[in-house]
């Protein structure tokens, strides 16, 4: 029989890595949202997708919100109960890395069997079956945005003027395309996107570093010492004072 794992995964907001050697993981989003790279691919997962997971590929994660994932960890190489006649294409699903977007069916169904394993945890390796089966049978669409390299270019640019048609630009995309994927896959517009990055990494500036407000406020593009407050505690719901007071 072959090895599986499911459960639920609960993220803190601090960054990790590591690396499955002998299995392919799969990340369903349920609540918040998990930022992942691995190799060249990567992206937010959120409820109404899935990141799939190579073995031994080496990956990087981060919850801005503390996230919550079903995660299940499988062989790619051995069939699960009932899918015995679907092995060559199981092995195709996960062998490689891949990011992809659930129908509304599918996100309905991962979402019960995240509750079903809540409660009866011994009906793991059905409900793995089930969600396995599903994306065999109805294929995900695969993410539209190339997130890994958007997230690195405003990264790079967080302390500067941002624009829709730079993201654009760096995303290959139209500007309306990229605002229809953005909201599609993301659940917001492009510059929003940005504002929730920026706030992301003043947070981890204001509990690792000591840097005055002001230099944080500077580096995440923000001219005014005022505006980054009132800016972060309606992200937040604190003061960027008040978070650090916590520590």
């Amino acid at each position: 029989m072959p090895m599986t794992r499911l459960d639920i995964h609960h993220y803190p907001d601090a960054s990790a890595a590591h690396s499955h050697e002998l299995q392919t993981q799969l990340v369903f989003g349920l609540q918040g949202s998990l930022e992942l790279e691995y190799g060249a691919s990567g992206g937010r997962v959120q409820h109404g997708s899935v990141a799939i997971i190579a073995p031994g590929e080496r990956h990087a994660f981060f919850s801005p919100d503390q996230g919550h994932c079903l995660v299940l960890d499988i062989d790619s190489d051995s069939p699960l109960a009932g899918l015995e006649h679907d092995r060559s294409r199981q092995r195709r699903l996960l062998e490689g890395n891949q990011l992809l977007t659930l129908s509304s069916e599918q996100g309905a169904l991962v979402r019960s069997l995240a509750g079903l394993i809540r409660s009866q945890p011994h009906l793991a390796d059905t409900s793995a079956a089930l969600l396995v089966s599903t994306l065999l049978g109805q294929p995900a669409a695969p993410s539209r945005l190339p997130l890994v390299r958007l997230n690195r270019y405003i990264d790079a640019h967080l302390a500067h003027p941002l624009g829709v048609q730079d993201l654009a630009r760096v995303a290959g995309l139209s500007a309306s395309r990229l605002n229809h994927w953005c909201l599609q896959e993301l659940g917001c517009a492009p510059l929003e996107y940005v504002r929730q990055r920026r706030l992301q990494y003043a947070r981890q500036r204001l509990l690792h570093s000591a840097l005055p407000l002001s230099r944080i406020a500077a580096e995440c593009g923000y001219t005014s010492q005022s505006a980054f407050s009132q800016a972060f505690r309606r992200h937040w719901q604190v003061s960027p004072s008040a978070l650090r007071r916590q520590q």
